[in-house]
C-alpha cells in the first residue's frame, strides 16, 4: 500500500506513491473532469475512514478511484471497499497489472489497463485498454457457449438441456463492443474494445455497472445490467459490497443441504424400502421420513460399511 503525497498516513511504513500511481490518478482525475464530474484528489471521507486516491461527484453518482499498483492481501482491499462503499461512494479499482496477476482484485470493481514502459504514457497514450474487468454482452440462443461457466449449460435453468429462448452471453466480440459506442453520446465513446476513459465516464454517469458472477467482479452495461441479474441472479449490493464467497459452510452432503437431517432413528423405514440418492435425486418414497442416503450414511443401504451392521445385527 501506498502512502499519500502529503505524508498523512496512519501507518508510516507504507511507501510513498509511485511514478506510476500518480499518473493513473491523475488520468482517473482528469477524466472524470472532462465528462463535468467534481474531482478532488485524497480527500478524507469520514465515514468511511479512508482517504481514496480520487473522488469525483457526477449528476447522479459519487464515485471513489482507488489506484492499485502493488501486490496486496485480498482482505485489505475488502476492506476498503466495504468502508466506502457504506460511505456512499461507488468504487473503481485501476491497476497496471496484467488479467492473469490480479486475482486479489478479483471480489471488488477493478480494471486492468496495459503496463506500459514510461509512466508519462499514463497520460498522454490516448486510450488505455482494457485487459480485464469489463465485457459485454450479445443475445444467443440457448445453448451457446457460456464463457463464466465454462459450460453449454442454460444460465436460467442451469440444465444441459437448451431452453430454446434467447439469453445475453458474455462476449469478447468488437462487434458487441462497437454496439455501445452507437447507444452514448458520451465525450470518450467506445472503440473497437473499451478503454479506461469511456468506462470512466460510464461508471460515473451509470451507463456501467458492476455486475458479480461467482467469486468475480466485472463492470457491464446498464443496458444488460437488469436482464443478466434476473437471468443469473446477483444484485448490486453483491457486487459492491467487497465480501468474500462463504465458505464456513458445514461439510454436509448434497442430500442433507437439500432435505434436512432431522431423521430419527427408529422411524426410519426398513433399508430395503429406500431409494439410494446420488446427490442429485431425494431420498426416501412418497409418504416415508427422508433419509439421507449416500455411500457415508450409517442409513443408507448403499453405506460402505452395511456388511458390518449386518452382523452386529445377527450376533445381538
Amino acid at each position: 500500500m501506498f502512502r499519500h503525497e502529503d505524508g498523512r498516513s496512519l501507518h508510516p511504513e507504507h511507501e510513498p506513491e509511485t511514478d506510476i500511481h500518480k499518473a493513473l490518478k491523475e488520468r482517473k482525475a482528469r477524466t472524470w473532469r472532462s465528462v463535468g464530474g467534481e474531482v478532488k484528489l485524497e480527500v478524507w471521507r469520514p465515514r468511511a475512514r479512508r482517504r481514496p486516491d480520487v473522488v469525483a461527484v457526477g449528476p447522479v453518482l459519487t464515485v471513489a478511484g482507488e489506484v492499485q499498483h502493488s501486490k496486496v492481501a485480498p482482505g485489505d482491499i475488502r476492506a476498503r471497499q466495504k468502508a466506502l462503499h457504506k460511505a456512499g461512494d461507488r468504487v473503481v479499482w485501476t491497476t497496471d497489472r496484467s488479467a492473469d496477476d490480479i486475482a486479489f482484485l478479483h471480489p471488488v470493481p477493478h480494471l486492468s489497463v496495459p503496463a506500459l514502459s514510461d509512466y508519462h504514457l499514463y497520460l498522454t497514450e490516448p486510450r488505455l485498454e482494457i485487459g480485464a474487468g469489463a465485457i459485454t454482452f450479445e443475445a444467443q440462443r440457448c445453448g451457446w457457449a457460456d464463457l463464466w461457466t465454462g459450460t453449454n449449460r442454460c444460465p436460467v435453468t442451469r440444465k444441459a438441456v437448451p431452453c430454446g429462448r434467447m439469453h445475453l452471453y458474455p462476449t469478447f466480440n468488437p462487434r458487441s463492443y462497437s454496439r455501445e459506442k452507437a447507444a452514448t453520446t458520451a465525450v470518450f465513446p467506445c472503440g473497437p474494445r473499451p478503454h479506461l476513459d469511456h468506462l470512466l465516464e460510464g461508471i460515473l454517469h451509470g451507463s456501467w455497472l458492476p455486475y458479480r458472477h461467482r467469486d468475480r467482479v466485472t463492470w457491464i452495461p446498464a443496458t444488460s445490467h437488469m436482464e443478466v441479474a434476473a437471468e443469473r441472479g446477483g444484485t448490486l449490493e453483491l457486487a459492491e459490497g467487497g465480501s468474500a464467497p462463504r465458505r464456513d459452510r458445514t461439510n454436509e452432503r448434497a442430500c442433507e443441504r437439500r432435505y434436512g437431517t432431522a431423521v430419527v432413528q427408529g422411524d426410519a423405514p426398513e433399508a430395503e424400502n429406500w431409494s439410494p440418492c446420488c446427490g442429485e435425486k431425494p431420498p426416501g418414497r412418497a409418504g416415508q421420513p427422508l433419509v439421507p442416503a449416500c455411500k457415508l450414511c450409517r442409513n443408507s443401504p448403499t453405506y460402505y460399511r452395511r456388511d458390518e451392521l449386518y452382523r452386529e445385527a445377527a450376533q445381538a
